[in-house]
């Protein structure tokens, strides 16, 4: 690898799988350390076992006093954040007027108010340190909702406008915001749209590259956002999507 993150300092959240253990991984192969953080304790232990590069945290995004604890402890460790890459995120299913408001709130909770939450502290500790970049996990649900989740659709339009808002306001403090919206990606996570047959042919007949993408192929985005050959880019959504938003 090219050491394209050589010495930078970088905060993963939702990295026990999916896109944030993808990046994390990236991450320390291009050079960087790594605080990795999720809500599942085993998942992160069986990931990052003997990386020294990486030390885990056990963190629930959506709860200040402890997005507050992990981002203080995290940049003990790492002596300061230059990067912060908000990968945790959840998904569930319910039709419009059925959906329970403790479902909706579980959701954009994780989702929104989490990435928002990790964004502030984690600023802080950028803002101290001269600058930073941030990427977070939107989706194209953001911009082509499907009716299995509504609350899902909302929290990722949310992200991409935090996004934007982030970019502005934090700008003073060269601190750039970014986003990824993934598009079909075999994850656990998502791994429900491809159990339902109809679903599955439904979404991959959207998909120009005609076949799912990978953890990898985020995690690749996200690097390049997080570096520093993204200098003159903020403020904006780059779609990972195989193409399914220019079929709508």
């Amino acid at each position: 690898m090219s050491g394209r993150l050589e010495g930078k300092r970088a905060i993963v959240t939702g990295a026990a799988s999916g896109i944030g253990l993808a990046t994390a991984r990236r991450f320390v192969e291009e050079g960087a350390r790594v605080a990795a953080a999720d809500v599942n304790a085993e998942g992160l232990a069986a990931a990052f076992a003997g990386v020294d590069e990486v030390r885990t945290f056990v963190v629930d995004v959506a709860y200040r006093t402890a997005v507050k604890q992990f981002v203080e402890d995290a940049a003990t460790w790492l002596g300061g954040v230059d990067i912060l890459v908000n990968s945790a995120g959840t998904i569930g299913e319910g039709p419009t007027l059925e959906l329970e408001e403790d479902e909706w709130d579980r959701v954009v909770d994780v989702n929104l108010k989490g990435t928002f939450l990790m964004s502030q502290y984690a600023g802080r500790k950028m803002r101290e340190a001269g600058g930073g970049a941030m990427v977070h996990v939107s989706s194209v649900a953001a911009e082509q909702a499907n009716p299995y989740h509504p609350h899902y659709a909302a929290s990722k339009g949310g992200v991409r406008q935090l996004t934007k808002a982030l970019a502005v306001g934090l700008a003073e403090f060269n601190i750039r915001s970014n986003a990824v919206g993934p598009g079909p990606i075999l994850t656990g996570m998502g791994a429900g749209e491809f159990e339902d047959e109809a679903r599955k042919n439904r979404l991959l007949s959207r998909v120009l590259r005609g076949r799912v993408g990978r953890p990898e192929d985020v995690a690749a985005a996200i690097l390049f956002l997080a570096s520093d050959e993204a200098d003159f880019v903020t403020g904006t959504t780059l779609y990972v999507d195989g193409g399914v938003l220019a079929t709508r």
